[in-house]
């Protein structure tokens, strides 16, 4: 007898509504992938977009202005064209800190962060995740 496998599917996004975007560059120091809901910074010396660092202090990494709403993989260093979010609501249990590949450093002072800049994080329960448990 086979066993039973067991799939979730997740039919969510992080973008909830009033979504507004950018073509911007995202700059990668080598081979990664940046998960959906990564919030994201501006370099300050080259404009281009980097993973935001909590309490951060170089080259404007601190300062989040935008949300990656897909997954975006580089095969090395260098830039990857995205379409990053740069205003409008999000799932707030969607947002990642690209340094923990998760949500659990994401408080009230990140969020506050986001707000300035137009991106606001509301607290939804998800009612689109099928599984067959």
């Amino acid at each position: 007898m086979e066993n039973i496998t067991i799939t979730d599917v997740d039919l969510g996004s992080v973008i909830l509504e009033d979504a507004q975007f950018s073509n911007e560059p995202l700059t990668f120091a080598g081979v990664a992938t940046v998960l959906e809901g990564t919030i994201l910074a501006r370099n300050s010396s080259t404009l281009k977009l980097i993973p935001f660092v909590k309490g951060g202090s170089s080259n404007g990494n601190g300062i989040p202005k935008a949300v990656l709403t897909y997954p975006v993989t580089s095969t090395g260093a260098g830039d990857v064209p995205v379409r990053a979010m740069v205003s409008g609501s999000v799932r707030l249990g969607r947002l990642i800190i690209d340094a923990d590949a998760d949500n659990s450093n994401v408080d009230a002072a990140v969020l506050d962060q986001l707000r300035d800049y137009s991106l606001i994080s509301v607290d939804v329960q998800e009612l689109n995740t099928l599984d067959n448990r």
